[in-house]
């Protein structure tokens, strides 16, 4: 009986650890989406000459996402890349292969259709994640490729 409860109270301390991991794994996870999403969105840009013209008028309904899924697939991005694991576990794991349920968890910043407009300025964020849902705000890709949190953000703000 001693021996059983010790294994208890050895599982009751790694549980929160385990959590920790998993959590950590999916800020991994996020943030390689978030690459993905610069280096197609980059790719597009440079082919193209100008950022995707995905029209703002459907934000937040699955045409929008359809939209940027279709803009960016042909460079390797498939729907699991639009989609946070964290808020997607949050969500119940719904499925995103049905037509009509693909959303996006990474928000785009419009640019005018000028081939230089995404590259102006290198503090411009070009994907931003739907939610705060890693502890320290959401993640922010910029035109350099930098990923950073909002809290990171707020950090490195001077003050006025």
């Amino acid at each position: 009986m001693t021996v059983i409860a010790i294994i208890v109270i050895l599982i009751a301390m790694l549980l929160p650890l385990f959590g920790r991991f998993r959590a950590g794994a999916q800020k991994a996870a996020c943030i390689n989406n978030l690459k993905s999403l610069y280096v197609a969105a980059n790719a597009y840009t440079q082919d193209q000459g100008h950022w995707p013209q995905v029209s703002t008028k459907l934000f937040g309904t699955p045409a929008f996402a359809e939209g940027w899924y279709d803009a960016l697939s042909r460079y390797q991005i498939a729907r699991i890349n639009w989609i946070c694991p964290t808020i997607q576990g949050d969500l119940g794991n719904p499925d995103i292969s049905k037509p009509g349920a693909m959303r996006i968890d990474y928000i785009a910043t419009p640019f005018g259709s000028d081939s230089r407009d995404a590259y102006k300025y290198p503090t411009q964020p070009w994907f931003v994640e739907r939610g705060d849902v890693h502890g320290d705000g959401n993640m922010v890709i910029f035109t350099s490729g930098q990923i950073l949190s909002l809290s990171q953000i707020r950090l490195m703000r001077p003050a006025q």
